[in-house]
């Protein structure tokens, strides 16, 4: 073996050691659907990230969190470290157009009190049947969603969250390209 391949090797067996590590039975539950619910959403001109966006934008659409297999329990404490998937599709509006917009963006939450309280962060994908409102162009149809959310459950089959999100193409169509800040009301059903 030469000797530049090593390097190649350790990454790959670093790899290994860690996809080991994360799956290990101890750490690994099953995968359930929290909640499910509508989301209303609203993008001013000045964003948290990013460049000033040309319109207002507005978001209508159903999402659903799934419980990924791993999770952490945070020592004695009622917190734990959990893996999800936020998956949701809808209707992006502005400059008076529209378009279908789907997101999955797996995550990390810090969840409380048997769920009463969740934070939330994850960075995912997203698809836009339009991509171009008016003269703001967000670059092409596939963006990165970065969000952070929180939730609060005070009954056992209801949460109210909110919710910020930045849709961006991070450069990879060019330049040109502007992402939107959106900021998020959720209500909805928890299993």
């Amino acid at each position: 073996m030469r000797l530049h391949q090593y390097p190649c090797l350790l990454k790959l067996l670093l790899a290994l050691w860690l996809s080991t590590a994360i799956c290990t039975p101890s750490l690994a539950g099953d995968m359930a659907l929290l909640s499910i619910g509508p989301r209303i959403g609203f993008g001013e001109k000045i964003p948290l990230m990013g460049k000033e966006q040309k319109y207002y934008f507005h978001l209508y659409d159903i999402a659903a969190v799934i419980k990924l297999p791993w999770s952490w329990p945070l020592g004695d404490s009622p917190w734990n470290l959990e893996t999800r998937l936020i998956a949701s599709a809808g209707l992006l509006t502005g400059a008076n157009e529209s378009g279908l917009m789907m997101t999955a963006v797996p995550g990390l939450a810090l969840s409380g009190w048997e769920g009463l309280l969740t934070f939330d962060t994850g960075i995912g994908a997203a698809f836009f049947s339009n991509h171009k409102f008016g003269v703001q162009d967000f670059g092409g149809p596939v963006q990165f969603v970065a969000t952070s959310g929180i939730r609060v459950s005070p009954f056992s089959h209801a949460y109210t969250g909110f919710r910020v999100q930045h849709f961006s193409d991070a450069g990879l169509y060019g330049s040109s390209s502007l992402g939107v800040d959106m900021y998020i009301l959720e209500l909805g059903y928890r299993f």
